[in-house]
């Protein structure tokens, strides 16, 4: 367990949740200043504070989990951050658009590509540092595809697809590297990235909130959401958050045809 010192500003408090989204500074030893939404070890530290009220915090980081275990005001200042734009916001049904990729190979692809194969699609970025994030879907995706190739229903006719948030920095060659690591089996498990504008649009029509900070190109604040697409490229079933496991996504694979 490893335990540092956070100071930054409250962008957004969700009780339901759990978390508290914080505009912070560097945060020495461990990660660049950035905007992130962070859990809290009780839910009564969302009580101390509202949108834009100055606070420092103890960040804690665990093998599977980084959460807050204290949370204190110290200020206010007035909130710099622009609202979200409103989401256009694809629906069980609906066909998905036909996202122009480049795969982790370099390859040019189209989402339409995987048309045939049921196909579960989600966003990630390759230098998001906290393990309940990009890197808990990573490993989420990786024992569902563990199960898909054990299983003859599945093998064949199942794709995973690993979007990134972050195309300045995640190069086809960055993504080929963390496919490697992972252990991503390439006749299932796929990596994209593609125009930064035209992979916003599609994470916003899933329902994936993006904020990024101009002055650090690291600095991206997002939320999660995979969407399991069906063979003729309609939205069958949409997971939010992290909350779901690999049980969950395989049952909503076998039930997509």
């Amino acid at each position: 367990m490893r335990q540092y010192d956070l100071q930054g500003q409250v962008v957004a408090v969700d009780r339901t949740r759990q978390e508290i989204t914080i505009k912070h500074g560097d945060i020495r030893g461990f990660m660049p200043g950035m905007t992130m939404p962070f859990r809290v070890s009780e839910p009564k530290l969302l009580d101390c504070c509202e949108p834009g009220d100055l606070v420092t915090a103890k960040l804690v980081v665990e093998d599977a989990s980084g959460y807050l275990s204290a949370v204190e005001r110290t200020g206010h200042a007035p909130l710099t951050e622009a609202p979200p734009p409103p989401m256009d916001l694809l629906e069980p049904g609906q066909v998905v658009p036909d996202v122009q990729l480049t795969d982790e190979t370099g390859a040019a692809r189209h989402l339409s590509d995987w048309r045939g194969k049921v196909l579960a699609v989600t966003f990630i970025y390759t230098r998001c540092p906290l393990p309940d994030f990009c890197p808990r879907m990573d490993r989420d995706f990786k024992s569902v595809q563990t199960s898909a190739l054990a299983d003859s229903g599945l093998r064949d006719r199942v794709a995973l697809l690993s979007i990134t948030f972050d195309p300045a920095f995640d190069t086809p060659a960055v993504l080929a590297a963390h496919a490697r690591r992972l252990g991503a089996d390439p006749r299932m498990w796929h990596f994209a990235t593609g125009e930064q504008k035209d992979l916003d649009a599609f994470a916003s029509r899933l329902g994936i909130l993006i904020i990024r900070e101009p002055s650090n190109p690291a600095d991206i604040t997002h939320g999660l959401r995979t969407a399991v697409i069906d063979s003729s490229g309609r939205v069958q079933t949409l997971l939010s958050g992290a909350d779901w496991d690999p049980a969950e996504l395989l049952t909503a694979l076998r039930q997509a045809h």
